[in-house]
């Protein structure tokens, strides 16, 4: 008897783990809008050293709204801008990326670009032609989105000795 009633506790046991129906939601990006920049200055950023620690240019950006099928994202979206000369298509090896965190606007100095610019290694006292964009993310760089690219005229300026 105590035989049978084991075997029927196994077969019962058995059954319940056999028919035992995992549900899971699954989470699925649907995907988001690229990131709108707009900055405060048209055509040309002024710099100079006489200048140098006054506001050159300010820059910001519209939140990508990652869409997932729960609803709008609340996880934490960060955003690189780029900076790079003009038909490089942000592919130049020594272009300037800066990570910003969180934040939709960033506020260069005429100092902080000025050093941006001598990093693209473009030489200095002479007029050239940048592009700015800038790319948000997810968490770990996942789904990146690209802003749209505003074009400016510069000219980097000297550091005294």
């Amino acid at each position: 008897m105590k035989k049978i009633a084991k075997i029927f506790l196994s077969a019962v046991f058995l059954f319940g783990i056999w028919s035992c129906n995992k549900q899971e939601n699954k989470v699925v990006l649907q995907g988001g809008t690229p990131p709108v920049l707009t900055a405060s200055s048209k055509d040309s950023i002024p710099v100079s050293f006489a200048h140098k620690d006054e506001k050159a240019i300010q820059i910001t950006w519209t939140n990508p709204n990652y869409q997932f099928n729960t609803g709008i994202s609340s996880l934490d979206v960060n955003y690189t801008i780029e900076i790079d000369t003009a038909g490089a298509n942000f592919t130049n090896p020594n272009k300037s990326v800066i990570s910003i965190g969180t934040d939709l606007s960033k506020s260069f100095t005429q100092n902080e670009l000025n050093n941006q610019l001598l990093a693209l290694q473009l030489a200095p006292d002479v007029s050239h032609n940048i592009q700015i964009r800038v790319t948000s993310m997810l968490l770990g760089g996942a789904e990146p989105l690209t802003s749209n690219v505003l074009s400016f005229k510069v000219t980097p300026f000297t550091l005294p000795p």
